[in-house]
Order: structure tokens, then sequence, then C-alpha cells
């Protein structure tokens, strides 16, 4: 029923389709089909809590659905300058779930016209289950569980998530006892799920899990915990993994991206060399090819200089591809080496492959490269969390010739079996939802609904004509925060830019207004403004931070004692030879110095091995 003819075009000698790719290619078609079945209304629904999410998603029907988010930002106003949405409503909290466990189900079953049982939901309408959603209802993660079996048609079980933190690392008989579990719950269901090709390829784990796990048939331990899951007890894989986790906020954020987002927008960034096996990691060539098939491209070359210059003002990308070495805490550029805060900010939701020794060590670690990405806006990601090699990786023109087949993006990225020692069970983890697509553009096209008007709806614009309205009238820093904050949660950040002017002339110059106005002020690239908004802050937060730098170090206009008072720790040695230079020319040699030295009194690592030799090539 898919062309392939781009799958073919995009390498000259692909090898024959394995019997898993096809299966993969097969699931992926039959997602295709049931998202080209499922309208969606042209809204978006910001709640305030749980309860309200999931009254809302159980308004969902075969016939209409539509995004619902948390209110709460920075992601909810990223992913709707993504989804542009007709209307955006808001909603009064409906209250409190009394049974959690009950109410997912339910929630479950009414998005497919059921009631209580999401089999029975599913059977009515003669749909087999596309996979299963493994959750806790005690996990926060739960929340992108209920959606992606309420979106995608999968049935949605419980098991325990007391497996730790994804800091730790899963001992092996704790990785023996969490396959134990999967494989009993699984069994359960009467579907058969022993072999790829089944009815059941997938699994989505939505909670808390160790990144890294031992495991007795791995062979080199640790490996990734999604590399585990999915494979029998002598390391076979009968389905592949998919794995959300955080709060219930941003673990609504992933599913909500992944269900509804179009991916036509790719961004590319190589460091390797175009030689030796570096050569098969290469992009060159693929962004030709992809344009003819409307998607759009941007190439950053990469150097450091290059990839500072692509990120002034935030990238705005769908799908990125972006191959380093490196490891959790910094990343070699082809010319140099940085920190996880020179990663590009996200002004999109964004899927990442990512071509990275040890990114994904510590996930949740906002300084991380790992942490970083996902705290931006990456819903899907592909990423290792232990040296795995670079073969370890499936090249990216590879996983691009697979995912405009309707291959799943996280499908799409794992090796077959029977294709070496790659394809045992290794480390490399798949974060997101397994059957999220990356097709060509416009061969997926979904039926858009005009939005429903339902009274427990409320106009966010409408709101934001009367934030903006009492504004005008008071003339304070909460009114025009309000106003401010309103705009941009609308998509438009030109009219949030329009405000903050309005409200210095008005001489309201709180700190509030302006923490409200930097995003949209980075974003537009209005630096005067920013560095005016940034300075009344009293405590700036991280991604504020990141923003000065990123917008403002190195522009003459940005004030070198700004800068200097709002290095980013623990990587303050990578800001400060943004502006070294600088500062020897405005200030003389010493001033440099005597920076250096009060920086090494708590530096450690790499950090300190940066400052110090700063301090020798800047001394002499």
């Amino acid at each position: 029923m898919f062309t392939f003819i781009l799958a073919i075009a995009l390498t000259q000698n692909a090898p024959p389709i394995n019997p898993e790719l096809k299966a993969a290619m097969l699931l992926g078609a039959k997602t295709a089909t049931v998202q080209k079945k499922l309208p969606v209304l042209n809204q978006v629904v910001l709640v305030p809590d749980e309860a309200t999410y999931l009254d809302e998603i159980a308004r969902w029907t075969p016939e209409k659905r539509w995004p619902v988010l948390f209110n709460q930002e920075p992601f909810a106003s990223q992913f709707i300058r993504s989804f542009s949405p007709e209307k955006i409503w808001l909603r009064e909290s409906v209250g409190k779930v009394k049974n959690i466990a009950t109410a997912m189900q339910h929630t479950v079953a009414k998005a497919w016209g059921g009631e209580t049982s999401v089999e029975d939901a599913l059977e009515k309408l003669q749909f087999p289950p596309l996979g299963v959603v493994l959750t806790s209802p005690s996990d926060p993660a739960r929340t992108a569980g209920v959606a992606l079996a309420a979106g995608r048609g999968q049935l949605l079980l419980y098991m325990s998530n007391d497996w730790g933190e994804t800091t730790t690392s899963m001992p092996e008989l704790k990785t023996s006892e969490l396959i134990t579990a999967i494989n009993s719950t699984l069994s359960k269901t009467g579907l058969s799920y022993e072999s790829i090709g089944d009815e059941v390829d997938v699994l989505t784990v939505c909670m808390s899990l160790p990144a890294r796990v031992d495991c007795l048939y791995a062979r080199e331990n640790p490996v990734a915990v999604s590399d585990v899951i999915g494979r029998d007890k002598n390391g076979k894989r009968f389905a592949w993994t998919g794995w959300i986790f955080g709060s219930r906020a941003n673990s609504a954020y992933t599913a909500m991206c992944s269900l509804f987002l179009e991916r036509d927008n790719y961004w590319f960034c190589n460091t390797y060399p175009n030689n030796g096996g570096w050569a098969a990691y290469s992009t060159e060539g693929i962004v030709d090819v992809l344009q003819q098939y409307g998607i759009q491209c941007t190439t950053v070359d990469g150097t450091l200089t290059a990839l500072r210059e692509a990120e002034v003002e935030g990238v705005t990308a769908d799908v990125m591809y972006f191959t380093t070495k490196g490891n959790q805490d910094f990343l070699d550029m082809s010319d140099s080496r940085t920190a996880p805060t020179w990663l590009p900010i996200l002004n999109s939701p964004a899927t990442l492959y990512f071509v990275h020794s040890w990114s994904l060590k510590n996930p949740t670690v906002r300084d991380t490269v790992g942490g970083t990405w996902l705290s931006r806006g990456v819903y899907a990601y592909v990423g290792s969390s232990h040296e795995p090699m670079l073969q370890a990786f499936v090249p990216p023109v590879e996983v691009m010739r697979r995912t405009v087949s309707y291959i799943p993006f996280l499908l799409a990225s794992r090796w077959s079996s029977n294709e070496g020692l790659r394809s045992r069970v290794w480390r490399v983890n798949t974060i997101g939802d397994p059957l999220m697509l990356c097709p060509p553009k416009s061969t997926m096209s979904r039926t858009m609904l005009p939005p429903l008007h339902a009274d427990s709806y409320t106009d966010a614009a409408v709101v934001a004509k009367s934030n903006m309205k009492l504004a005008a009238e008071i003339k304070s820093d909460s009114a025009f925060t309000n106003a401010i904050r309103s705009a941009i949660l609308l998509g438009n950040d030109e009219l949030a830019v329009s405000l903050w002017i309005v409200a210095i002339n008005e001489n309201v110059r709180g700190e509030t207004v302006a923490r409200a106005a930097l995003p949209a002020l980075f974003r537009q690239g209005a630096l005067s403004d920013f560095i005016d908004a940034f300075t009344m802050l009293k405590t700036p937060k991280r991604l504020e931070k990141d923003m000065i730098w990123q917008l403002g170090s190195k522009s003459n206009e940005t004030p070198l004692s700004l800068l200097m008072d709002n290095f980013r720790g623990p990587y303050k040695a990578d800001d400060l030879m943004v502006i070294a230079d600088r500062i020897v020319s405005q200030r003389g040699a010493a001033a440099l110095l005597r920076c250096i030295d009060n920086l090494l009194i708590k530096a450690k690592g790499r950090t300190e091995r940066e400052l110090k030799r700063m301090r020798k090539k800047y001394g002499n």
C-alpha cells in the first residue's frame, strides 16, 4: 500500500530486507493506517491536573481526538508552536481521581467507544491491539501510557515500578526479575508475543527504570534497559521497546508529540571525518534526496563555531541527526570540545538520533548531555547509556531509508537479529513511543476537523485579550506578566515582544514581567531587549542563562560583566573560553587570570583541566 521509491533512492545498494525489518515495516504500515483513519480536531486542550487530563482523553472517540497537555511551560507553548491549532482551550479542574488504576483503564476504553474494558472495546471494533503499554498506577509516566494506549489502540497493563531510579544501575538478579515480571504480565493477555511477527511486537514501558542494567546474556555489561526488555531468557528479541519516564506533565508531552505532530523538518550536524569507518555515518547527499520529497532540511557544519551560529535564536526542527564523540559531560565537535550547555535550545519539539557515547548514562540529570536534550523538548531519543563503540549505531542514512519506508523511528534505529554482535543486547537506549513514524511529507495526511466548542472550555485567545486589556488599564508587573504569558501560550512571540515594549514604555520593569518575556525575546533575536530583561532577574534559572549565552555571548552589545556573573556550572570553563579574548582585549590578561583563579577554587574534573590549560595559554 505504500511506495518505497524514496527508500531505494536513499541508498543505491540496499541489502535485502530481513524478516525483522519486514515485520517492522508491516507494523509501521498498520500504525499509519490507523492514524489516517482517526480524524483530529484542530485544537489543543490544556488541563491543570491529572483528573482533568483523564477526563479530557476519555472524550476521544474513533471519530475525533485532539492533543491534551498539562498547562505547564515551557513544553505547552513549545508543542502549540509546532501544532499551530485553530483553537487553544483551557479547562478548570474536575477534582481528584478516586481510583487511578480503574480511571486509566476506563479512559482508554472510552477513547475506543467502550466503557470499562480496553480489550472489549477493541474487540468490538474488530481491531487487534497494535502493541502493549506497560506502566504502574503509582508511576508519574502513567500519563504517557494512557495517551499512547488510547491513541494507538494498545492494551494498558500494570506491573510493579520498584526497579530503581534512572541514575542507578540494575544488578543481574534484579534484571532477571524484571524480565520475568514482564513475561508474566504479557502471558496473561492471551496474545502471542514470543516472536517477532506475532500479535505483540512493541512494548511501551512508561515508568522509571535504571538506564543501565546487567543481564546474563549480554556480551559485556552493563547494557541498555530498553534493549533488554523485549527479549526472552536466551536474549532473543520478541518485541521492540520504547521507554518513557519523568513527570506527569513531561510524559504527557512526550505522548502528545508522538501522536499529533508532523515530522518533515530535518536538521543534521555531522562532526565525523569522511574516511575510514566514520564515513559510513555521513549524511552527505541525503539532503538533496529528502528535499525532493517535500522534507525541509538544515545542515550544520560539524565545527563548534557553526553550531553556535546555528543556535543563536534557537533551533526549529522536527527530526535531528547529530553525530559526535564524547562522554555524558562533553561532546567533541570536529574542531574542539564543548559542554552540554552549548547544545541547541529547541524552539519546537524534536526527535533525536544522537550518535555519541554515554549521553544517556544519567538521563534525568540536567547537567549531562542526555539530560540537557530531554529538558529542552526532545521527546524521542536514540542514544547510548554506556560506551557502545560506533558500530552499535545504525548509520543515519540507513535509519532514514527505513523510516521513509514506514518503519517506526525507534525500530529503525535497532540492528536486527543475525547482523553480528551488534544485534545482540547492547548499549543503545530508545526513549519514546515505539510506534512513532517519520514518513515522507504528505504521504500520511490526516483528516483535520474544526474545533469542538464545549461549555467546559475557555478560549485561551479570549483570556489573552482580557489579560491585555487589564494590563493596559492597571499597568502593573503582574498584569503585564499575565498578558505576555498568554501571548506566548498562543504561539505569538511577536505579540509577546510588543507587550514587553509597552511595559517598558509604561515603566513597568518588574522581575516577573521580565522573566515572562525572555523566551519570546530570545526566539525573536531581540538582543537589546533581552539584555534589559535579563538584568532584572535576581537569580536567573538555568535555561535563562543558556539563552543569554547562546543569544548574546558573541556580541559586543552584551556586557562582559553580565556574562561573567552568569557562568554556567559545572562547565564554567566552556563559557569562559568564548569570552576570554574579549576580556583580555578590554580588561587585560591579568583580569582574565584572576577570573580563572577564582573559578579554579571550586573546579573539578574536565573543567579544572581546561581552566589550567587556559591559565597556561594566557599566562605566558
